[in-house]
């Protein structure tokens, strides 16, 4: 077992709680979703049902109840205010840091768990929606606690995970960490791996778990229930554009680009490295992280309806590949490594997404000094990172010039 080290799970908790906990309580609750999910939990707190959600006085069976419960408790807490409504999203958004550090580390060494907490806390999608009042993040820190259970192989936690992924966004909770694994077995001829996972009593435990509340549901609303939730907001959904301009085949490939940023210059030369650069061990491991990625991208492309957060559970594993890359090239230092991929892939971003923010202020007046002075101090730390790479061949200093340029993108934005 790797050492955790105080220092560096500090340095990344503290850099999540500043990522995500600042400024969530100093704008108006965004529509179309947040809104919805702040009136859902107060409706239920103030009726003192907690089993059926409803909003505006009728029922509501859009979610699971796990973040209208959470919702719920933070306006007991702290008031009803637009802090409560996102402090569980954040909360649950600052755990996954913390998780992708220790179970990173665990897996490769501290240095790739270190920046791959890093890498996802910073990067704009993470930030985007743990700052959310929506159910992205929570499904998102049960999932990522599901699947790195499984490549520990803490299975018995996988489960526990897995259901409470189910009652926080519904039957997502297992379909998504189920086909990765098996996926990911099939693709290692290990599926006698299956034999050693308590399957049957695994899944007992799950649905002790996770049905309650849905059993509960169809008894005292019968089939509309089942209907509504499982009919139109799963299964209709998949099979039907809500958003008819957003049915293109790369919908998701700008929201990566944007989503990942300031790391996404880094992506090709760590997939590839990988692959080409790793040792057997690694790569096998590495192969369940691209796994990962891949079904959650093509699911979603499949998918009818697109939204910008579908895609959030892909993040936690390009951030790993990423964070293993940089951990190797830290390693192999005096081994002549490369940085010319990375200074290019990173420098090419920071050019498009600096001259991008300078460019949209003209259309949007009423941030246009905020907009040109990001894109300005994207240009100059870009530049600044890219020199640190070429010149002083510096990978820390220049992973924290990415962190900073996350940072400042967060504030400004």
């Amino acid at each position: 077992m790797n050492q955790i080290e105080k220092n560096s799970l500090l340095i990344v908790a503290g850099t999540a709680l500043f990522m995500i906990m600042f400024g969530i309580g100093s704008i108006p609750l965004l529509d179309p979703d947040e809104p919805v999910y702040a009136e859902t939990a107060r409706e239920m707190l103030a009726a003192g049902d907690f089993l059926s959600p409803r909003i505006f006085g009728n029922f509501w069976y859009d979610k699971p109840p796990m973040y209208y419960w959470l919702v719920a408790v933070a306006q007991f807490l702290f008031g009803d205010s637009e802090f409560a409504a996102r402090f569980p999203a954040a909360l649950m958004a600052c755990g996954t840091s913390v998780m992708m550090y220790v179970g990173i580390t665990r897996l490769f060494n501290e240095r790739a768990g270190f920046w791959s907490a890093m890498i996802l806390t910073s990067c704009v999608e993470f930030f985007y929606m743990g700052k959310a009042a929506v159910t992205d993040t929570t499904l998102l820190f049960f999932m990522t606690g599901a699947l790195l259970s499984f490549i520990h192989k803490r299975y018995w936690l996988m489960y526990v995970c897995m259901a409470l992924a189910t009652v926080t966004k519904g039957p997502i909770g297992i379909v998504f960490p189920g086909a990765i694994i098996f996926l990911y077995l099939v693709v290692m001829g290990q599926l006698r791996e299956i034999l050693r996972m308590h399957v049957i009593r695994g899944l007992l435990l799950y649905f002790l778990i996770a049905s309650p509340w849905y059993y509960a549901m169809y008894t005292v609303h019968g089939m509309e229930f089942i209907n509504t939730f499982l009919g139109f907001h799963n299964i209709t959904r998949f099979t039907t554009a809500e958003h008819a301009n957003r049915v293109t085949f790369w919908y998701y490939f700008p929201v990566i680009i944007l989503g990942l940023f300031p790391w996404t210059g880094m992506l090709w030369q760590a997939a590839k490295a990988s692959v080409s650069e790793s040792r057997i061990d690694d790569m096998r491991k590495l192969l369940f992280f691209h796994v990962w990625w891949i079904f959650v991208l093509l699911f979603f492309t499949i998918c009818k309806t697109k939204l910008v957060s579908y895609i959030l559970p892909l993040f936690p594993a390009m951030a790993v590949i990423i964070g293993w890359n940089i951990a190797r090239m830290q390693s192999r230092l005096r081994h002549n490594t490369t940085f010319y991929g990375w200074a290019a892939g990173s420098g090419i971003m920071f050019v498009l997404l600096g001259v991008g923010w300078i460019i949209g202020a003209q259309y949007l007046p009423e941030a246009d000094f905020s907009l040109v002075m990001l894109g300005v101090l994207t240009l100059l730390l870009g530049a600044a990172a890219v020199f640190a790479l070429l010149y002083y061949r510096d990978i820390e200093l220049a992973s924290w010039l990415h962190v900073m340029i996350g940072a400042v993108t967060m504030c400004v934005a």
